[in-house]
């Protein structure tokens, strides 16, 4: 291949390079419009949140996944979101993962160490990713679902343990337990609008009347 043949490879790789990220900046969301609209649709008002990693144990998702996890006034959040088509254009498989767990349900924050985690069911996926986390500990949720049954479901998040358990303790010390009112056309697990059309709700999976 001659001189101008590499450079009309370079000139197309610059183009597409130029392309996708110009389709990246038009497709990405103001942070802030995200967390007005997170609070203004739920009532709530955001604690904490974290970039983090969901690595099992929610009885409705089995795959790890990257996304948002959020402590809000009234309950604990987690949600993925898609990435879109790389350099290349080609996307890759996505699953919507979404839940949300009333402060009331939960109880506590657990600090897991490394060597603990690597024993669950949950250990051998955990060499598949690079950590998050800048110390060797896990963040464990313990919880009490609908039905009575205890879950524990394990992230690794960028915001160490000891301030998720510090803003636990402070959200719970302000919150007003409530009623569990499951207004029409709203997913009583997540908490979305979910259309009175679906037997089961498109973001977590949870069976409507």
């Amino acid at each position: 291949m001659n001189f101008f043949g590499y450079l009309l490879i370079v000139g197309v790789l610059l183009l597409v390079g130029l392309l996708w990220g110009t389709r990246r900046r038009g497709t990405q969301i103001s942070v802030a419009e995200f967390w007005q609209e997170k609070e203004q649709e739920f009532g709530e008002t955001r604690l904490l949140s974290s970039f983090a990693r969901y690595i099992g144990g929610h009885p409705r998702f089995a795959s790890a996944t990257d996304g948002l996890l959020f402590l809000m006034s009234k309950s604990l959040w987690f949600e993925n979101f898609e990435k879109g088509p790389n350099i290349f254009g080609f996307s890759p498989p996505f699953e919507k993962v979404v839940f949300r767990i009333p402060l009331h349900r939960i109880q506590g924050f657990e600090a897991v160490p490394e060597r603990d985690m690597v024993a669950t069911e949950f250990g051998p996926r955990l060499f598949r990713f690079h950590r998050l986390s800048r110390v060797p500990l896990y963040l464990g949720v313990r919880y009490v679902d609908e039905w009575d049954k205890e879950h524990t479901i394990y992230f690794d998040s960028m915001v160490d343990v000891a301030t998720w358990q510090q803003e636990l303790a402070k959200a719970k010390a302000s919150y007003v337990p409530e009623e569990e009112v499951h207004e029409a056309g709203v997913c009583p697990s997540c908490g979305k609008k979910v259309s009175h059309d679906f037997r089961l709700c498109p973001y977590c999976g949870r069976r409507l009347s």
